[in-house]
C-alpha cells in the first residue's frame, strides 16, 4: 500500500511541506469504496451561455438545499469527463452541474454539443473563448439550486476558473485540477493567477506541474490556499479521480477532505 499522501501548505511567499501522521488522513473515499446511493437524479439541460450561444449540460441533483459544484473539463473532452466523478460528489452529498463548454469535443464516444453549436455558428473555441460558458454555467446553477458555489476546473478551465471566481459573487469556493500557465494562442495565462485573492481554493495537479503551482499561487495565504502533491506521479485534470488511476485514492482523501471543511 502507498503512503499516506500529504498536503501542502502555501504561507505568504514560503513553501512548508510536512506529511501527516497517517491517524490524521482518514481515506475517506476510494476508489474501491462502495458508495452509498444517495438519490440523484440525472439530466441534460440547455441554456444560453453569456454571448448567446446555446450550450448544454449534465445537472446530477440531490436535493435543493444541498451544496453545488460547478465542474468544467479540460480540453478536447465534454461532460463526459465527470460521469464517473459526479456520482461520488452526489454520494457525498453534493449537487453538480457539469458543462459543456466550446472548447473541447468528442470523448469517449460522446459529443460535445457546445462545441458542434459553436462550429455551426462560427464562434471561436480556443480556450478563453470558453469564459462566458463558465460564466453561465454559474449563473445557471445558482438559478437551479439557489446556492452559493464551488466551481471546479480541470486543465484549461481550471485557470479560467480563477478569472470568473474572482468576478462572480455567486462563487465560494473554488477547486482546481491542473491549471495552465499558457493558453492554445501562446498567451501567458499569468495575470488569472496573480489576481486571484481570498476565495479559498484547492489546488491539486500531477508531480511535475507542482512546483510551478507553487510559485504561482505563493502570494495566497495559508487560510486561502491548500495544495496536494500526489506521492506518485499522478494525473494532469480532473482524470486524476477516476478510479483507472492508481493514484485516485490520494487525490479523493485530499479534495474530499477540503470540501468537508469549506462547503458550509
Amino acid at each position: 500500500m502507498r503512503n499516506t499522501p500529504f498536503f501542502i501548505l502555501i504561507l505568504s511567499t514560503f513553501l512548508f511541506a510536512c506529511k501527516p501522521n497517517k491517524n490524521e488522513v482518514k481515506n475517506i473515499i476510494t476508489a474501491e469504496t462502495t458508495i452509498p446511493a444517495k438519490a440523484a437524479t440525472i439530466d441534460t439541460i440547455k441554456f444560453m451561455s453569456n454571448d448567446g450561444l446555446e450550450m448544454t449540460a449534465v445537472a446530477y441533483t440531490v436535493d435543493t438545499g444541498s451544496p453545488v459544484i460547478v465542474l468544467c473539463h479540460q480540453a478536447r473532452m465534454n461532460d463526459y469527463e465527470y460521469a464517473e466523478i459526479a456520482p461520488k460528489l452526489n454520494a457525498l452529498g453534493y449537487n453538480c452541474l457539469a458543462l459543456n463548454q466550446r472548447s473541447g469535443g468528442a470523448f469517449e464516444g460522446h459529443e460535445n454539443q457546445t462545441t458542434l453549436n459553436a462550429e455551426e455558428a462560427g464562434k471561436p473555441t480556443t480556450f478563453k473563448s470558453a469564459i462566458p460558458d463558465i460564466e453561465a454555467g454559474v449563473n445557471k446553477a445558482f438559478e437551479m439550486w439557489r446556492q452559493p458555489i464551488i466551481l471546479w476546473g480541470s486543465s484549461y478551465s481550471a485557470t479560467l476558473c480563477l478569472k470568473v471566481a474572482m468576478e462572480n459573487d455567486k462563487v465560494r469556493t473554488v477547486v482546481v485540477f491542473s491549471p495552465i500557465p499558457e493558453f492554445d494562442d501562446n498567451t501567458s495565462a499569468a495575470e488569472y493567477f496573480k489576481t486571484y485573492r481570498d476565495k479559498p481554493i484547492f489546488v491539486t495537479s500531477n508531480e511535475k506541474e507542482a512546483k510551478a503551482l507553487e510559485i504561482a499561487f505563493s502570494a495566497l495565504p495559508h487560510n486561502v490556499l491548500t495544495q496536494y502533491i500526489p506521492d506518485t506521479k499522478g494525473t494532469h485534470g480532473s482524470k486524476a479521480l477516476w478510479s483507472s488511476d492508481p493514484a485516485s485514492e490520494g487525490y479523493w482523501n485530499a479534495v474530499t477532505k477540503w470540501l468537508q471543511l469549506h462547503d458550509h
